[in-house]
Parts: structure tokens; C-alpha cells; sequence
């Protein structure tokens, strides 16, 4: 009975160890959610902007690497008053924590806004080939979970 019991532990152990890691980047689906602040709620969206080479723009979520310049992050927030804390947390396609971004902006309690710029041309995403499914958390103030998370795909160069 020992002998079986161990033989089951370690049948378990390898299946657990041979299992391929989570990674945020497998599990960024589109998210968006209302949270409550002292003195009302915040929602919160994100998009994507990219800039090529040529400074023209396009939205959207997969982009080439051959042509783009820089893709902006869109943060565009709603019900917000008063001074707030924005921090963005960027995973590369493998799940790593590639930057983290933070700045502050006000609310009116209109939609407001803020785009933050990733440079993408000439840096280590092109430089190490960081190509493919990209994860953008958003976060507001001291939060510890995302207000929004949205994904982009990122493209080699054609050979």
C-alpha cells in the first residue's frame, strides 16, 4: 500500500512539474471593471494607437513590428474626480514583467483620457525579437488587482 501511495505522489510531482508554467500573457483576457472610491466609482478602458514609421496612426490590437515606430496606450477613464495614480504593467509574450509605467492625472467626473507611450522601434522589443501576445494591466492608485487588462499581438519582421 506504501509503495502504491508513492508511486501515486510521484506520478503526481512529475505531471505538476512537467505542466508548462501560467503566464500572464496566456491569461489576458479583455477586462474591464467599475471600482468604488471614497467619493464614487471608476471604470476604466484600454486601446492602442500605433504609430509608424511614417507618423501615421492606426487602432487596433496586432501590429508589425517591420513599421511601427511607437504604440501608445490608451487609458480612457470614466467617473473619476480629483488626482489619481495610473500605473500600467506591461508582459512580454513570455509572461515576464517587461516595464511598469505610472503617472498622475486628474478627473472631473468626465471621460478623460491619458495615453502613455511605449517606444517600440530601435529598443530591446525589436533588439531581443519580443514578438507575440503582449498583456497591459491598468491599475488606479494603490489597487492591487487591474481595473482593465487588454492584449496585443506583436508581429515579426517579414524575412
Amino acid at each position: 500500500m506504501t509503495r502504491r501511495l508513492l508511486g501515486l505522489l510521484g506520478l503526481a510531482l512529475t505531471l505538476a512539474l512537467a505542466a508548462p508554467p501560467r503566464t500572464e500573457a496566456a491569461d489576458c483576457t479583455q477586462q474591464h471593471r467599475r471600482i468604488r472610491l471614497p467619493d464614487g466609482f471608476a471604470s476604466a478602458r484600454l486601446s492602442f494607437v500605433g504609430l509608424a514609421r511614417n507618423g501615421r496612426g492606426r487602432v487596433g490590437d496586432d501590429f508589425a513590428s517591420a513599421d511601427l515606430r511607437e504604440l501608445r496606450l490608451v487609458a480612457e477613464w470614466t467617473d473619476v474626480e480629483g488626482s489619481h495614480l495610473q500605473r500600467l504593467e506591461l508582459y512580454s509574450p513570455d509572461g515576464s514583467l517587461y516595464q511598469r509605467l505610472t503617472g498622475t492625472f486628474s478627473g472631473t467626473g468626465r471621460p478623460v483620457s491619458v495615453t502613455t507611450r511605449l517606444l517600440v522601434g530601435g529598443t530591446p522589443i525589436v533588439e531581443s525579437g519580443l514578438y507575440g501576445d503582449w498583456c497591459v494591466e491598468l491599475f488606479l492608485d494603490e489597487e492591487e488587482a487591474p481595473i482593465a487588462r487588454r492584449g496585443f499581438s506583436l508581429t515579426p519582421p517579414a524575412p
